[in-house]
Parts: C-alpha cells; structure tokens; sequence
C-alpha cells in the first residue's frame, strides 16, 4: 500500500531578513534625525589656523559651545584658511550679519591676563552676536577679540588724528583721571592721511560728552619746571605704559549739549593743540606784506592788540593765479599769506562773532584797520600777524586774489624804522646850513652899519640941543642902541663859531659826514634783519657757495 506525500508551501522570506529590516530602519531613524537636529553651517575666513583644529575646535558664546570646526582648508586663491564649522540648530539665529568671531588664546596686556585656561585645552573661538536681524554663513575673523559687548550700555563717537601719535585699541579714555571708557576701533585712512579710533564710553559718562568737549593724548607722566623746583605728575600703570586719552572742556566754558552718538571730534597731541584745534567755525583771508615774511611759520597766532583771533596757514600763501604762483607777480613785489580768522576765539559764541565780524569790518577798514608783521620771538626770529588801527595808513579796500578776500597791511617793526631813519637821513642832507649862515652874516653886517649911523648922528651937537623931550628919546634910543649892539657882538660871536672853518662849522661837518655814514651802513643791518630777525644771535644765514661745473 502507497502513502500519499503531502506538500506544503514555505514561506519565501526567511525571518532572519527581519534583523536587517530593523537595522536599516533603526539606520534610518538616526540619519532623519541627525538630519533633524542638525544646524546650519557657516564658514570662516582666516589668515591663518594656527591652533585650529578639525573636529576640536569648538566655537562658544559666554563659555558655552554652540558648534564645533569639522573641516580646513585652503581658499581658492590660497592666500588664506576657510573653516567650517557645524553650529547647533538651537542657535541659529545667532548667526546675524553683524557678529564678531574670534580666537581666544593666552593674551597679556595692560587690561591684564585673559585666555589662560586655553593653555590646556587648546584655541576655541569666541562667538560675539549681534543686533541685526539679517543672517548670514560667511564670517571673517577679527585680529583682536571684541572689547565692548553689544549689551553694555553706553556711547559710541569718532575720532579724527592728524598728527597725534598712534594709540591702539583698547587704550583708555579719561576724564580727570577717571576712566570712562576705551578705543574699540583703530584704522588709517590713507587718503586723508589721518588716524581714525571709534570709541566707547560706558553709560552714564556718555553724558559728560557735549559738542565743546576736547580730547588729547595724554602720555600718562607730566614734568613742570618752575621757580618751585620739578613737579612730576604719573597716572596708573597702565596709563604710565600705554597713555591714554583725556577729554575735559577748554578753561572757563560751561558744559554744551550733550553729543549725539557718532558725533565726531578731533583728537590733538595735548591740551594746549586741542585748545587750537577746537574752533571750526572760520574764514580765510589773504594779506599781501610788501616785506619780507622770514620768521613767519604755519601756525603763528593773527592778533588785535594782543588778542588772539586766528592762525596763520600758510606762508607763503600756495595760490595759483593766470597758471602761476601768486607770491611770485610782475604787477607787484607783495608776498600774499593765508591766515584764517577763527571766531571761536573772539567770542565763545562764533556765531555771534561771525555776524559782528562781518558787519564790522568793512567800517574798521576805513578808519585804518591794518595787518602787519611783529616780532614775536628774537631768539628763534619768530613773527606773527598784528592787526591794529593806522589812521594815516593809505585808503584801502578790498580785493580778490583767487577766491579769497585780501586784507590791506602796512609795512611795520624793523623795515618801518628804517624808512624813518632815511627819511630824517634825507631831511639832515637837504639843509642849506651854509647859505642859512651866509645870509645871517649879511644882516649882521647891516645892523652894525645901522648901529655906527645911530651912534653919529646922536653924537651932534645939533640933535642934543633939541628939545627935552626929544632929546630924552634919544638918550633912550642911544641906551637901547648900546644894549642892540652888546647884543649883536655876542651874536657875532655866535655866529663867528658857525661860520666856515670854524671849530663848531667843522664839528657840525663832521657829525653830518658820522650820520651819513651811520645811516649807509644800518642799511645793510636793516635789511638783514628784515630777511633774518634772529641775526643779532645767531650767525646770518649764507647761501652756499657755487661749485664749479666740470667743462
């Protein structure tokens, strides 16, 4: 007997396939959610990556980390590092247009030690977020760290250096000796040849900023030489090693509006710069000096009377007229100078100022307002410009040389005592002693032929036997005849001493022949102190001699 075989269907997927299903789903999960949990990556340019290392490196915010560097590289152009970095997605809108990034490493300076736990674990790089809702992944990375956070509280201004010296960031501002704040930026500006710091100062000082407020370096140690001996003035250490920045309001002002933020300022080499350097408000003006202007510098004071009113600007005046120089005219032998009239210093409102200069000066023109040169220094041959009243000075008005108004001047100090001696020197020449003499002979001669007729006819015997009265007349007459001829003796013999070969005729040639002589010879001083107003201490200036040309 046969059995029937019974076949069954086995399944075609062995269950062993169901480890790997949920491994690849498990694998799937993962990735989805390292996928899901993943920021966004940003990219940042360096100079270099000394201590930068791929999957070390971590960025942080206030000492929490927010994303870590996964990858180096070279630029495209190879001329610097791209790093890229990982940030967790919790922080993403950190990620603003206006952040600062960072290295944090072991740095001493005058604010002290920072980033010393580094030394350990290594660079990390410090993440500074900004203000500005924009997001971007491309960041450069800043040389210094961020001083200033965008939470502190406090203003923000400019500063404008010419020719201070150069300070670097984080140097100090002070007020009396307060420190108020810092210099956050330093950068050159090479077309106008100028250094420009952005500052911050912390709140509430930013209050103490007004519109009149100076700022000038201040080298931290201050020495005075006086009657009292010598004083020497240090701050703190690090004011004494690095300097700082003071601003305070020029002596006896009162405190004007609080500045703006952003308001700009001019940073001077010292207090007694900045108290120059502070008016803005002014006008320019010409003065053609029809005399030498050596000894007159850049800088020199424009005085009334001895109050200070403007600064000399260039001398001489670099001023193109028909395409050439205006100091050099074949209409005239003048030397123009540009001074500017600061009105800031003729009252501490220049507005005010200005409109009373204006109105004024064509009036003090008339009634012989002048510019000329003074002495200010023999020592160093330094001269300045003096305004003052001349009321026989030439009438004058205004004129244009350029675009500048010019103002009348008049010639003054040694150039004007020098005229002065020519001209008593020309008058002294002019006398005509000797006819004045000959002439004064001629009628002595006549008074003594007068006196002998008298003399004759009063001893008559017919005009002494005139009547009493008359005869009483003539005695007077006859007395006063003989006192008339006591007189003209001693006249003659005045005279006699005036006549030619005299003693006193040839004392009197003889001192003509001295001053004329002296007046020859000041001429050439004259004109040497003109050219060079120090000459009487230090050795007049020579030109060097020619060296002859090879044939």
């Amino acid at each position: 007997m046969t059995e029937t075989a019974q076949v069954t269907d086995e399944p075609k997927i062995s269950a062993i396939w169901i480890i790997p299903a949920i491994a690849l789903f498990v694998g799937v999960w993962m990735l989805y959610q390292y996928q899901a949990n993943k920021g966004p990556t940003i990219y940042i340019e360096m100079p270099q990556a000394e201590g930068i290392i791929a999957g070390k490196t971590e960025i942080k915010v206030r000492s929490v980390k927010i994303g870590q560097i996964d990858s180096v590289r070279l630029s495209d152009s190879q001329d610097s590092v791209i790093a890229r970095a990982q940030i967790d997605k919790n922080y993403d809108d950190l990620l603003t247009d206006d952040a600062k990034i960072w290295v944090v490493k072991p740095r001493i300076d005058e604010t002290g030690i920072s980033g010393m736990s580094t030394l350990l674990s290594g660079v990390y790089l410090e993440f500074a977020p900004g203000e500005s809702e924009n997001l971007k992944e491309h960041f450069i990375l800043q040389e210094e760290p961020a001083l200033i956070g965008k939470d502190v509280q406090g203003g923000r201004f400019q500063l404008l250096s010419y020719n201070a010296e150069v300070l670097d960031v984080s140097t100090g501002i002070f007020f009396k000796n307060y420190k108020i704040g810092q210099i956050e930026t330093a950068t050159f500006d090479w077309e106008n040849q100028a250094m420009k710091y952005g500052i911050f100062i912390k709140a509430p000082y930013q209050n103490l900023i007004t519109n009149n407020s100076i700022f000038w370096v201040n080298a931290g140690i201050e020495i005075d030489l006086s009657a009292d001996g010598i004083n020497i003035n240090t701050g703190s250490l690090s004011k004494l090693l690095k300097g700082g920045i003071s601003v305070g309001l020029p002596d006896n002002q009162t405190p004007g509006e609080i500045a703006n933020d952003g308001h700009n300022f001019s940073l001077s080499q010292s207090y007694k710069e900045a108290l120059e350097e502070r008016f803005y408000d002014f006008d320019y003006y010409i003065i053609d000096f029809e005399q030498s202007i050596r000894g007159l510098r850049p800088g020199a004071p424009v005085e009334y009377r001895g109050i200070r009113i403007g600064t000399v600007v260039e001398a001489p005046a670099n001023i193109i007229v028909d395409g050439k120089p205006a100091h050099f005219k074949s209409a005239n032998t003048s030397v123009p100078v540009l001074i500017k009239i600061e009105y800031g210093r003729i009252y501490h409102h220049s507005a005010t100022a200005k409109d009373f200069w204006k109105d004024s000066l064509k009036g003090w023109i008339d009634i012989g307002m002048r510019a000329s040169l003074k002495p200010g220094n023999l020592l160093t041959g330094a001269v300045y410009v003096d305004f003052d009243m001349y009321p026989d000075a030439p009438e004058a008005g205004f004129e244009k040389l350029g675009q500048y108004t010019v103002f009348p001047s008049v010639s003054s100090g040694i150039t004007v005592l020098a005229d002065q001696v020519s001209d008593v020197l020309n008058k002294v020449n002019n006398l005509k002693v000797e006819e004045s003499l000959a002439q004064i002979q001629v009628a002595f001669a006549d008074y003594q032929s007068l006196a002998n007729e008298m003399r004759t006819l009063l001893n008559e015997k017919d005009t002494q036997n005139l009547p009493g009265d008359i005869n009483r007349n003539f005695a007077k007459m006859t007395k006063s005849m003989e006192q008339f001829e006591v007189t003209m003796r001693q006249f003659d013999k005045t005279m006699a001493s005036y006549q030619a070969g005299s003693e006193f005729h040839h004392q009197l040639q003889q001192t003509l022949r001295e001053f004329k002589r002296l007046s020859e010879e000041i001429q050439p001083l004259t004109r040497g102190l003109n050219e060079q107003p120090n000459m009487l201490i230090f050795d007049k200036a020579l030109p060097a001699d020619p060296i002859p040309r090879k044939q």
